[in-house]
């Protein structure tokens, strides 16, 4: 089920994106085509939502999932839009839909997958659209897919391409090589877990890892591509480059097009801030490594640093206002704070775009411990290289980071043996 929750993820994130001033603009004949299509694949996600949510056995659900999945169909349609608009806007408003279903992972090879290597072609098309960084953001996620690898390395070595584009494509390759890098990692830490008896976790989950595995690269491919993205970050960050991440507005309401925004740009963080990013999460993020110091000021304008909760656990969790997954998780966490409140700190570093979106999350009850509000795209979050919503890190009382990747019974369980 792991697609669908992404896929639930990225559809429950459109809302955050929406500003309350924007001025309408007109959609073409095309355009307003490809909005009509899009509203036909939420709804046809949002029914198959909710028919699953009424069942309980989770081998069914998963069956049922897979029986009824309508990517086949609507992908097929995405691409034959992309194809018969192909090198205008409506198309490339196509093709980053194709790209934001196949981050979803899921099978192998599955519709969304085939989809997004098509998309990945046809963008070479589409080098110089202003809107390009933006539909290439989210490439590091998914199945591993070469074709990503392909476009980033034709993207950033194409003296003809557009230098905002060029530029932010170094990046993301370096974001793209990190993932694969951290993908193979992770494999080989889920089979030794799973070697030494490990409890599986959902139905299957030998198997899926079997296939991940699949795709795994030589070693020495991986660390090639571990050092060249350490080295174009280290070129960037060391630049004189005033290249700003791209600024984006939606056109219809739920923005399925969209357009470069050229004031909102102004506010975007610097490409070379983003590399500082990745680079700081190399050097001080990683597990078993002591966590940086942290000072900020919570919403009540007291003053919070980490290094003053020597002795507790800490749970920091980057959040917002409409992001389902981010919100799914409050009730677990005013649990835990309750249970251990005595050795326990949960911070939320929130990056709603208006600073009342968080404040009234306080006030409704919602969130019960200490919050930062960080702003969109806030000096926090790109100082961390947070990428998703929500990134959870959890702090040892030793002050070494334990983990970033639990949520659930197993940060329940995690938190329970820290507090012992």
């Amino acid at each position: 089920m792991l697609r669908y929750f992404v896929l639930i993820t990225i559809f429950s994130s459109a809302s955050v994106l929406q500003a309350e001033d924007r001025t309408p603009e007109t959609l073409s004949k095309s355009e307003a085509e490809l909005v009509s299509l899009s509203e036909e694949l939420y709804a046809a996600y949002d029914k198959l939502h909710t028919r699953a949510e009424k069942i309980t056995d989770a081998i069914e659900k998963e069956k049922f999932y897979t029986d009824n999945d309508p990517s086949a169909k609507y992908v097929n349609r995405f691409v034959e839009f992309e194809r018969t608009h192909h090198g205008t806007h409506a198309g490339l408003m196509a093709a980053r839909r194709l790209v934001i279903l196949g981050a979803g992972g899921g099978s192998l090879n599955n519709p969304c997958d085939i989809g997004r290597r098509h998309a990945l072609k046809a963008l070479r098309d589409y080098a110089n659209a202003a809107e390009l960084p933006e539909i290439i953001r989210t490439l590091h996620g998914g199945n591993l897919e070469p074709e990503s690898e392909s476009l980033l390395r034709h993207l950033m070595n194409n003296s003809n391409v557009r230098d905002e584009n060029r530029m932010f494509a170094k990046y993301m390759f370096s974001l793209w090589a990190l993932t694969v890098r951290n993908l193979h990692r992770n494999w080989e830490r889920w089979s030794k877990e799973l070697a030494e008896g490990r409890e599986l976790h959902f139905p299957g989950e030998i198997e899926y890892l079997t296939r991940m595995q699949s795709l795994a690269l030589a070693p020495e491919k991986v660390t090639a591509l571990e050092r060249e993205a350490l080295e174009i970050l280290y070129g960037i960050n060391s630049s004189n480059s005033q290249v700003r991440q791209p600024g984006v507005k939606g056109i219809d309401d739920n923005w399925h097009v969209i357009r470069f925004d050229l004031e909102k740009t102004k506010t975007m963080p610097l490409v070379k801030e983003l590399a500082s990013g990745l680079l700081f999460k190399e050097q001080h993020l990683r597990e078993g490594k002591p966590a940086p110091d942290l000072k900020l000021q919570l919403i009540t304008g007291e003053d919070w640093s980490l290094a003053d909760q020597q002795g507790k656990t800490v749970i920091i969790q980057f959040s917002f206002k409409g992001c389902g997954p981010c919100e799914a998780m409050y009730p677990d966490l005013r649990e835990l704070a309750v249970a251990h409140k005595e050795k326990l700190v949960i911070l939320s570093i929130m990056a709603d775009e208006i600073k009342e979106e968080t404040t009234d999350a306080v006030k409704s009850g919602k969130i019960t411990w200490n919050v930062h509000w960080d702003g969109d795209k806030g000096p926090v979050a790109t100082q961390w290289a947070v990428i998703g919503f929500p990134t959870v890190y959890v702090v040892g009382p030793d002050g070494r980071i334990v983990t970033y990747r639990l949520r659930g019974e197993r940060l329940k369980a995690k938190i329970a043996e820290l507090t012992r």
